[in-house]
C-alpha cells in the first residue's frame, strides 16, 4: 500500500510537473506571439505615417507648389507653378542662353505673340524682345 501511496504521489508530482512545463511552453509561445503582434503594430504605424507624409506631399504638389525660378514671367513677374499646364497656362521661355525668362504667352505683346507662333510653326528658335528687340522692328 505504500508503494501505491508513493506510485501515486510520483504520478501525481510528474503530472504536475508536466502542466507546468506545457503552462511554461504555452507562456513562453504566448510572449513569443506578443512580439510579434507588437512588431506588426510597429510596421503597420510606420506604413501608415509613410502613407499619410506621401499623401500630404501629393497634397502639396496638388495646390500647386511655386516652380523654380526660372518660370517667372518677365512681364507679370508673376511665378510659375508646378502644375501650370494641366491648368492651361503655357509657359513660353527665350531660347537665348543667357537670357533664361519666360514668358506667359498672354504676357506678350501682340508682335511677340505672332514671332512666337511663326518661330513654333517653322520649329525654329524663339527670342524675346529685351534678347533681340531688332527682330520686333516694324518695317
Amino acid at each position: 500500500m505504500e508503494r501505491e501511496k508513493a506510485s501515486a504521489e510520483k504520478d501525481r508530482r510528474d503530472a504536475q510537473r508536466a502542466l507546468e512545463a506545457d503552462e511554461r511552453k504555452r507562456m513562453k509561445e504566448q510572449g513569443e506571439i506578443e512580439k510579434i503582434k507588437r512588431k506588426e503594430e510597429r510596421v503597420e504605424k510606420r506604413l501608415a505615417r509613410e502613407q499619410e507624409q506621401k499623401k500630404k506631399a501629393d497634397e502639396k504638389m496638388d495646390r500647386g507648389k511655386l516652380a523654380n525660378k526660372k518660370f517667372t514671367c518677365g512681364v507679370c513677374c508673376m511665378r510659375g507653378r508646378v502644375l501650370d499646364e494641366s491648368k492651361g497656362i503655357v509657359w513660353f521661355g527665350c531660347d537665348e542662353k543667357v537670357c533664361g525668362k519666360w514668358y506667359h504667352f498672354e504676357c506678350l505683346h501682340r508682335s511677340e505673340q505672332e514671332y512666337l507662333r511663326e518661330s513654333m510653326e517653322e520649329g525654329e528658335s524663339w527670342y524675346c524682345k529685351a534678347c533681340k528687340p531688332w527682330l520686333y522692328c516694324e518695317e
